[in-house]
């Protein structure tokens, strides 16, 4: 079965992601990349980011369903969208980030009230500008390429045979779970969840990227602005001042703010969706009337032929639609022939003990140290 077999491999290749990226951090924990030096993040970061998350998942995948590296890419969801598309994604990515720092604040405060103790960096005692873009790279642009297309590309799609909303589900919980943060493991998956979903209606995954590289890139500008005391950063303190210093005041501001970046991301997501999938439905249904009129015609040469010369009247050219809609869909570039395979897949998908168990090991190996670093905090 296409569906057993997608999935089995989908699962198995975020497998060995996970094992490795734990060796890695482990390798790391016990300071044997300390001879790097302060390159020594960064290469971690590379080596993670570049050479797991993003090639392992697009490579190992490709060489385990035995297809084109550029087949993966499409299954994965790298399908173009439009300038408009991207605008309105981007200021969706700042609604997110806004929407962010009050959901994350949320489960700080749960965590405190469990004795935990945060973790703050050291002090940093120079910002250079262009450390700003070393970090948009790494913080921003790399983990928004390399982390979508492993969780939203490689885990969203290859398990898409249980159904979109367990694969959503089993994509963010592990996207929250590799961050093995109990710190970062709350938002990222119900950013994961808003990125899978907004990856399915979208059937693309550049908003997933654009999204998680908004919120990253402006997290960052955010500790720049910070440290030159700028603008940004000083209404950003003003609200918090107020939030602090006003309690029930600062709890309405904050429903009333909740509620208004809501809105306004609902509101995007329909444009989003128009903007996407609803222009895509339209070309496709542009090309299949034009499908259509092309076999009338055929049929009515046909006829007029048959009538010029004597002959019985010619059967008409019947149109199969479903088999037409596939045609174009992997013509126009929105499908695949994986994705072909897994539709014609109409038996009842249940899959392997083998399957289920490298799942359940995904999960619990990530959980284990997620709770580890919770524990280590109360410590």
């Amino acid at each position: 079965m296409v569906k057993r077999k997608t999935t089995f491999n989908s699962i198995l290749t975020y497998f060995v992601i996970v094992i490795a990226f734990v060796a890695i951090r482990t390798i790391s924990s016990f300071g044997l990349l300390s001879f790097m030096g302060e390159y020594g993040e960064y290469v971690f970061t590379i080596v993670v980011q570049i050479g797991l998350l993003f090639c392992l998942s697009i490579f190992m995948f490709s060489g385990l369903q035995k297809q084109r590296v550029k087949t993966t890419f499409t299954f994965y969801g790298f399908k173009k969208i439009s300038w408009k598309a991207v605008l309105i994604t981007i200021v969706l990515g700042a609604v997110v980030f806004f929407l962010n720092i009050f959901v994350a604040s949320f489960f700080d405060i749960i965590l405190s009230l469990f004795g935990y103790h945060f973790h703050s960096g050291e002090p940093v005692s120079e910002y250079p500008i262009y450390m700003l873009f070393v970090n948009l790279i790494f913080t921003a642009v790399l983990p928004a390429v390399c982390e979508e297309t492993a969780h939203r590309g490689l885990l969203l799609k290859g398990q898409s045979a249980y159904g979109q909303k367990t694969a959503l589900i089993i994509s963010a919980l592990l996207f929250g779970l590799l961050h093995m943060n109990i710190e970062q493991f709350f938002y990222a998956t119900i950013i994961g969840l808003l990125a899978g979903y907004i990856s399915i209606i979208c059937d693309s995954i550049y908003p997933a990227i654009i999204i998680h590289f908004m919120n990253n890139a402006l997290s960052v500008y955010s500790g720049f602005a910070a440290f030159y005391k700028l603008p940004f950063a000083k209404i950003l303190s003003s609200i918090n001042g107020f939030l602090v210093n006003n309690f029930f005041l600062g709890l309405l501001f904050v429903l009333l703010l909740v509620g208004v970046l809501v809105y306004i991301l609902f509101v995007l997501l329909k444009m989003l969706f128009r903007e996407t999938t609803g222009r895509k439905l339209k070309d496709l249904q542009v090309e299949l009337y034009k499908e259509i009129a092309k076999k009338d015609y055929m049929t009515n040469l046909e006829q007029s032929k048959a009538e010029l010369q004597g002959k019985e009247d010619v059967a008409p050219v019947t149109v199969n639609m479903e088999e037409l809609y596939v045609e174009k869909n992997i013509k126009m570039g929105l499908m695949t022939e994986l994705d072909k395979q897994l539709l014609e897949d109409t038996g009842k998908f249940k899959p392997t003990n083998v399957t289920k168990s490298i799942t359940i090991a995904c999960i619990v190996l990530t959980a284990c140290i997620t709770i580890f670093t919770f524990i280590w905090g109360l410590l």
